[in-house]
């Protein structure tokens, strides 16, 4: 069985109780005051996602140009150390006399050589 429970929410002859606006508006202006908060909330939320997300780009570049810095300090290193053993050997004096020989250069004799 269905009941009927629409008398009980019967709105004939009372009026709904309804604030005006501009009365309450009137009274001090806090709806601009917390418009004004909202506004600032909102504006100090955007700027910091935007610092996190500019601060993201600058931390991630910053560790790609650090990592591009250390290979290049490696292969420079690298490079150093080579040419180091290249100037090593071109030094000695086995590889000296072998040039100077296929040059028709010789080591002086004891008698060449002056002391003063």
């Amino acid at each position: 069985m269905v009941r009927d429970y629409s008398r009980r929410y019967s709105s004939a002859g009372r009026r709904q109780n309804v604030r005006r606006r501009d009365r309450f508006m009137a009274s001090g202006d806090s709806g601009l005051l917390w418009k004004a908060v909202g506004v600032m909330i909102f504006a100090a939320v955007i700027t910091g996602v935007a610092v996190s997300l500019w601060m993201g780009w600058q931390i991630d570049s910053g560790l790609d140009e650090l990592g591009r810095a250390r290979q290049f300090g490696q292969e420079e290193s690298l490079r150093n150390k080579n040419l180091l053993a290249s100037r090593d050997g071109l030094r000695s004096r086995e590889k000296i006399e072998v040039t100077a020989a296929a040059l028709g250069l010789y080591p002086p004799t004891t008698r060449q050589v002056r002391r003063p």
